[in-house]
């Protein structure tokens, strides 16, 4: 097709993708290099683009070029994930970048539960509750479901270990758990409630020790049986009652009551906690956040919530530069993305002959000579 040469889309997709995508018309006019007037143009369908704009429109709304040409917008539901601002900040929409990591997670979710369907695997039957429940009963419970100690938490030996296996055992209770690579200015997290396919999305932007924490404040969210994005947490959660709830879930599942009062103990704390320091400590020893330790010392009575207060709004950042990240193939930044979870549904529907091992490939984002490593991987670590 000549560069110049109009191209047949249907301005209802287009409409579509843009107010899917969360840019403005000014935004994406000023991308491609058109006018507003050509744009609000191509939208009534009283002029049609032409190949180079098209494309360019079609690479920044991470669209597919034939999309543009289907004779309607595709049937799938909006994206209906509540958006939760904490504390004094304002609230806001999604950005461009959550909107398409959240379309990307809902794609996965929906191809996983076809297929937990078609393997016969088990629904996951997590407990259902409403922000009115008690959450330390509520954490109890899902850490008796996990079946770690917390004798093996401390013996973990380092917060990405920590990550990996809370990430393992919430898969073992039916959860599928993607890391995302979100950045900096987007949510820490969001959940996506499926009856087969319950899905946590964890932002890679974050220490592992506040991925950890993140991971169960979306488990709460699942259990209320919610949707959500949840941005940083700063300052306490004077608003928002499910917020508060899935904060304090979370802690409780991460430190039992009976393990904080021995970390306590050992270091020779008595009475309230006062200094963060005695927090920082208590957090190192669980492998967990500094957030997850201060709101569990203040649901148990041993600190108040200036103590919270105290907690650096970036101390779950992790810090600028200096990451390295060298000899990361595509497969293992495609392992570490989907969990071992998610990608063994894909290598058993191969096996199965569900989909075929190019449509698995595709789907994995993985070079087709990968996927025998990861099928490799998968089987020893069973």
């Amino acid at each position: 097709m000549p560069r110049g040469t109009e191209v047949p889309i249907t301005p209802g997709v287009l409409s579509w993708a843009v107010e899917e995508s969360g840019y403005t018309d000014e935004q994406l006019a000023a991308y491609i290099g058109v006018s507003l007037d050509d744009l609000a143009s191509w939208k009534r369908g009283d002029t049609k683009p032409t190949l180079t704009p098209l494309k360019k429109l079609a690479t920044k709304l991470h669209r597919q070029f034939a999309t543009f040409l289907l004779p309607a917008p595709p049937k799938q539901g909006a994206l209906r994930v509540q958006f939760r601002s904490i504390g004094s900040q304002p609230p806001r929409g999604l950005s461009p970048m959550e909107r398409r990591f959240l379309r990307r997670a809902r794609r996965q979710q929906e191809i996983i539960g076809w297929l937990s369907q078609e393997l016969n695997e088990p629904a996951p039957h997590l407990p259902r509750h409403s922000p009115s429940d008690s959450p330390t009963k509520a954490g109890a419970v899902i850490r008796d479901r996990l079946n770690i100690e917390f004798s093996q938490q401390t013996n973990w030996t380092s917060p990405s270990r920590a990550f990996d296996h809370w990430r393992e055992a919430v898969g073992g209770i039916g959860v599928t758990v993607f890391v995302y690579s979100l950045g900096r200015d987007s949510c820490n997290g969001f959940s996506l409630w499926h009856e087969r396919a319950p899905v946590i999305v964890v932002s890679s932007a974050w220490r592992e020790e506040a991925r950890i924490f993140t991971l169960f404040h979306e488990l709460g969210h699942l259990l209320l049986r919610g949707s959500s994005a949840c941005l940083e947490r700063v300052g306490r959660l004077r608003n928002d009652p499910t917020e508060r709830w899935c904060e304090q879930f979370s802690a409780a599942v991460l430190l039992p009551a009976g393990a904080i009062d021995e970390i306590l103990q050992r270091i020779g704390s008595v009475g309230r906690v006062r200094e963060l320091g005695v927090a920082r400590t208590v957090a190192r020893r669980a492998r967990i956040s500094l957030r997850a330790a201060t709101l569990r010392l203040i649901e148990l009575g041993r600190a108040g919530w200036d103590l919270y207060d105290d907690i650096p709004p970036v101390t779950d950042r992790k810090p600028e530069g200096g990451g390295g990240g060298g000899g990361r193939n595509r497969l293992v930044i495609k392992e570490d993305e989907f969990g071992s979870k998610a990608a063994r549904f894909f290598v058993d529907a191969v096996r199965n002959d569900l989909l075929s091992r190019s449509q698995a490939v595709e789907y994995l984002d993985i070079p087709d000579a990968a996927f025998d490593d990861l099928a490799s991987s998968l089987s020893s670590s069973r």
